[in-house]
C-alpha cells in the first residue's frame, strides 16, 4: 500500500488565539506524513553523520477546508504522487473523522551529502514509494 496514515492529536500551543489551528503548523502534520512514510520505506532522514539523507522542501501549497481545532484527533494521509529524477512530491490530506480539513502538495530533493547538490532517486525508493495506478487517498 503507497497511502501512509498517521494519527496526530491538534495540541494547545498549535492554536492561536481563536482556538483554530495556526497556519504553519499544518506543515508540521505535512512533515510528520512524509517522515513516516519515509520511515515505512526504510529511508533515515535527518544528519548524514548518522547514516539520514538530506531531503528540504522546495515547494508548498497548502488549501485549508476547515478549521482545526484544539484537541482534535485528526488524520494525516500522505502518498508520494509523483517521483521525479532527484525529487519527490507528496501529497497530503488532513482529516478530521471523515471531513477533510486541509489537502496540499509538497516537493522535495534528494542532495548529495558531501556536495549539496541534487541527485537521483534511489530505485529502491522508487519500488517502494510508487504509486499503483488507480490509487488516490
Amino acid at each position: 500500500m503507497k497511502i501512509f496514515s498517521v494519527e496526530e492529536r491538534v495540541s494547545f500551543f498549535e492554536t492561536d488565539a481563536s482556538g483554530i489551528v495556526h497556519f504553519m503548523f499544518v506543515l508540521r502534520y505535512f512533515e510528520i506524513g512524509e517522515r513516516e512514510a519515509l520511515r515505512m520505506a526504510g529511508i533515515k532522514v535527518g544528519d548524514p553523520g548518522r547514516g539520514g539523507v538530506h531531503i528540504p522542501r522546495v515547494h508548498v501549497e497548502v488549501n485549508y477546508h476547515h478549521p482545526l481545532f484544539y484537541d482534535d484527533q485528526i488524520e494525516v494521509r500522505t502518498l508520494c504522487e509523483c517521483i521525479g529524477r532527484t525529487s519527490l512530491t507528496w501529497h497530503h490530506e488532513i482529516y478530521r473523522g471523515d471531513e477533510r480539513c486541509v489537502s496540499g502538495t509538497m516537493i522535495t530533493v534528494l542532495l548529495n551529502k558531501e556536495t549539496g547538490l541534487p541527485q537521483p532517486i534511489p530505485c529502491q525508493w522508487r519500488r517502494y514509494l510508487q504509486v499503483e495506478e488507480g490509487e488516490s487517498l
